[in-house]
């Protein structure tokens, strides 16, 4: 078995139940947090600025924009970019039903692509052969935080469409040395507690497209505009215009909800988001290290990254050859969970949910590389804490079942 990845790493199994993820707390975090209880503003405060500003730093755009969850991100990215009824939006299966979800929600049409049998990310060929009339563009998912083909995506798309990244997986990866999130017309990041940095519950869309910026910043909130020079009157009657520009004035411009992130859990950002490098970096070590443990497994597939692309490796979700064994992925989850291993399915394809069955007709036998890997995938613990103890008993156990040597 190779040497563990240096650091903080030794010791006695964490839990009953090894987590495939865990959030990790520390003082300064805490001290953070204290710090925005102590302040004047709960809410739409200097918090929120700052949380805004270093996650637009770190994804190399200049605008980012907190938002309550990524599947609001999502929403409210898609609604600013144009979406709405009779449109259809490119999406992958193999993801959390948020992202078909919110294509949807607002009013329009999932078309389903499938992945590329290497990185389960969208398909350009694939992406090529589903555009129709009515298609607006598409949201390639960064799976498990290995940033998809974006320029082949866009090509294959053709000129006028959008291209949004399903960033929800990859803050901190990068693709040819540019920063997910900086990739397409906007991103999308989720900072819930199994990410690689959380807000508790958050998320964000981030662009470098300051008009694109500011109808989200407007659509998370009730689609109010408080900007003066974005005002378009009230209507009211000759003689009453400084009524309709006083300090107290907002306009609305959209229907829609109230998704802001609360200075909380913006104060809980920032001090997460200045250890994002570090953490990339101990995910990535220990991805390697799984690599290392389980390559002479011929029952498993193991995951890769491909050429110029940096995973940030927010899952290490290998697949069973299901040739290659007589175990099936149903029994190996929960013979491994009956050992205290908490691994996990990442995911139920999309096509295949009820709610989409029944309103646009998918059906198995649809993507066929989504659904082959669907029936294989297994994610493994990796996070930054993991330990020694704890990953080599994952992988003895996952071994023993398989019938391979680590």
């Amino acid at each position: 078995m190779p040497e563990p990845p240096k650091g903080p790493v030794a010791g006695e199994p964490t839990s009953a139940l090894l987590p495939y993820t865990r959030h990790a707390i520390g003082a300064t975090d805490r001290s953070a947090v204290l710090r925005a209880l102590d302040s004047e503003a709960l809410a739409r405060g200097p918090e929120g600025e700052r949380f805004e500003y270093a996650l637009a730093e770190a994804s190399g755009v200049p605008h980012a924009v907190a938002v309550s969850s990524g599947t609001a991100a999502l929403i409210l990215a898609l609604r600013a970019l144009g979406v709405r009824p009779g449109d259809e939006v490119i999406v992958p299966s193999l993801t959390f039903v948020a992202t078909a979800s919110a294509v949807v929600l607002c009013g329009a049409t999932p078309r389903f692509v499938d992945v590329e049998g290497d990185t389960l990310t969208l398909d350009p060929e694939q992406v090529a052969r589903a555009v129709g009339p009515a298609t607006v563009g598409a949201i390639p998912v960064h799976f498990a935080g290995h940033p998809a083909a974006i320029e082949p995506i866009r090509a294959a798309l053709g000129p006028g469409r959008f291209v949004l990244e399903d960033a929800c997986h990859a803050l901190g990866a990068s693709s040819f040395g540019r920063p997910a999130g900086s990739l397409g017309d906007a991103a999308c990041f989720s900072f819930h507690p199994a990410k690689v940095i959380t807000t508790g519950e958050g998320g964000a869309v981030v662009t470098r497209d300051r008009e694109l910026a500011a109808r989200v910043r407007r659509l998370r909130e009730h689609g109010l505009e408080r900007q003066p020079e974005r005002f378009v009157g009230l209507g009211l009657p000759a003689g009453l215009a400084a009524e309709e520009c006083g300090a107290w004035v907002y306009e609305q411009h959209a229907f829609s909800s109230n998704d802001r992130l609360p200075e909380l859990s913006a104060a809980l950002g920032s001090s997460q988001l200045r250890r994002l490098p570090e953490r990339v970096e101990r995910r990535r070590k220990w991805a390697e290290w799984y690599q290392q443990a389980l390559c002479g497994c011929e029952a498993l597939r193991l995951p890769r990254e491909a050429a110029g692309q940096c995973s940030a490796w927010h899952l290490y979700a290998v697949r069973l050859r299901r040739d290659r064994t007589r175990v099936g992925r149903a029994a190996l989850f929960e013979s491994l969970r009956r050992h205290g291993i908490g691994v996990q399915v990442h995911y139920v394809p999309v096509h295949l949910q009820p709610a989409f069955r029944r309103r646009f007709g998918t059906h198995w036998g649809q993507l066929p590389v989504t659904e082959e890997a669907y029936l294989g995938l297994l994610s493994l613990p990796l996070f930054p804490e993991l330990t020694t103890t704890d990953a080599a008993r994952v992988v003895a156990l996952l071994c023993s079942e398989l019938g391979c040597n680590p």
